[in-house]
């Protein structure tokens, strides 16, 4: 059976100009790419909406994509109120949304699922850097103690995530280039682990969970060096697939940590999260498992 050929626009502010640069994204761009459907890759500060009487109308340059039959939108915090309104208009023509599913705000959705999932996460104060100064003055009040986890907000993958063990370190952590461009922080209260993981969930179902290893690595995130070795965890697993029902979204990447005491908890839920380590630990195609999961929602 000879597969419909659709069009697809991925809307993403990071380009990946760098050809040896592979991202999940890339990666699932050049799968749609190789089963011959068309791509538009754009920022969305690329597209132009023509409004009239007559017509509403999306184009990329001077191409007219009001007709795509996909949309995946990634990586476009910064930009939400541009992408609303590309996706309200593309989503009216009868494209499948994918990426921007979710009523909360892409900016704010890790913090919305924090606060659906309160019982499951660790104690947890968020600050602006602007307020770092009175930042330790709540820790008592969130009974959190020394030592704790401190880490930017948002998408880091994994960078700038330390155990700060006294007020020194704090006061050094933000003396560290690699967090200056981040505003806002999490500091987290730290547990003893006896076991960390990365389930995927792909339209509510689970495709395993991997366990995390990274020695002296505090976030053991592939992208900072971690490895994952692919195993079938069922109470972790079942966990990922409940909470997932109460989140619009197709695709999460829960992480989640038993405690030595045999208690589950989370660290984040990531939406469209990196799937590089989990498929080289899975042998899972997941460029492929991903879009063929978006063509059955497109004909369902």
């Amino acid at each position: 059976m000879i597969e419909e050929k659709k069009k697809v626009l991925f809307l993403t502010k990071y380009k990946y100009n760098k050809p040896e640069k592979k991202t999940s994204t890339t990666i699932l761009c050049d799968h749609i790419k190789g089963r011959g459907h068309k791509i538009y890759y754009a920022d969305p500060n690329e597209i132009n909406i023509i409004l009239n009487k007559d017509n509403v109308s999306v184009f990329y340059g001077d191409i007219d994509i009001t007709d795509v039959d996909i949309v995946i939108s990634r990586n476009t915090k910064g930009v939400v109120e541009k992408v609303d309104q590309i996706i309200k208009i593309l989503k009216s023509k009868g494209a499948a949304i994918f990426g921007h599913e979710e009523k909360t705000p892409f900016s704010y959705r890790k913090f919305d699922n924090h606060l659906k999932f309160l019982e499951y996460f660790p104690k947890t104060v968020y600050f602006a850097k602007n307020n770092k100064e009175k930042a330790l003055d709540f820790l008592s009040r969130a009974d959190i103690k020394f030592p704790f986890i401190l880490k930017p907000e948002g998408s880091s993958k994994g960078i700038g995530v330390a155990l700060i063990k006294n007020e020194e370190d704090f006061v050094s952590y933000f003396d560290n280039e690699e967090v200056k461009n981040y505003s806002d922080f999490i500091m987290q209260e730290y547990l003893d682990v006896l076991n960390e993981y990365r389930v995927f969930i792909l339209g509510k179902k689970s495709l395993g969970a991997c366990e995390k290893f990274g020695e002296n690595l505090i976030a053991k995130n592939f992208a900072q060096g971690g490895s994952f070795i692919y195993v079938k965890d069922e109470e972790v697993e079942s966990l990922a697939e409940r909470l997932s029902l109460e989140i619009e979204h197709h695709i999460l990447g829960f992480d989640i940590i038993r405690t030595k005491s045999g208690e589950l908890k989370l660290l984040e839920i990531n939406a469209w999260p990196a799937f590089m380590g989990f498929e080289e630990a899975s042998r899972i195609n997941m460029a492929e498992k991903i879009f063929d999961y978006y063509l059955d929602c497109l004909n369902s």
